[in-house]
């Protein structure tokens, strides 16, 4: 084989295996889009019941237990809690014991509009954004 061959063999090889690393490396170095909204139920002042946190994240979806749910209506609503319509088929009693639901954080890598709003009770607040304060 001649020198000219040989280097030919050689850089066609060192191409191949480059772009077969090449792919890896990247994949592993960006990771997908950041899903990670802080959620918070908090009772009124002079309301009875306790308050709950949880930090929702999605890809992948946890750890709430509806968070897959959550996560996909979030996505309808293109991370805007407001827009995420209510559970169907589901009701509760009109108790008034308001609680603030609020929700901040990131939605596929960009921020959310912050979230804060007066629900009548616990119940209500747990159904009505969909499934992201069912926790």
């Amino acid at each position: 084989m001649t020198r000219v061959t040989l280097r030919m063999v050689l850089g066609s090889a060192l191409l191949v295996a480059g772009g077969a690393v090449a792919p890896a490396a990247s994949a592993a170095a960006a990771p997908g889009p950041l899903t990670r909204i802080t959620l918070s139920v908090v009772p009124e002042p002079g309301t009875r019941g306790d308050a709950r946190r949880m930090v929702l994240t999605c890809d992948p979806a946890g750890p709430q237990p509806d968070a897959q749910q959550a996560c996909d209506e979030l996505d309808l609503a293109y991370g805007e809690v407001a827009q995420v319509p209510p559970q169907r088929d589901r009701w509760c009693f009109t108790d008034r014991a308001p609680v603030t639901a609020s929700a901040s954080g990131w939605w596929r890598g960009m921020s959310i509009r912050p979230f804060a709003k007066v629900i009548s009770n616990d119940c209500f607040a747990r159904i009505q954004y969909g499934h992201v304060f069912a926790f």
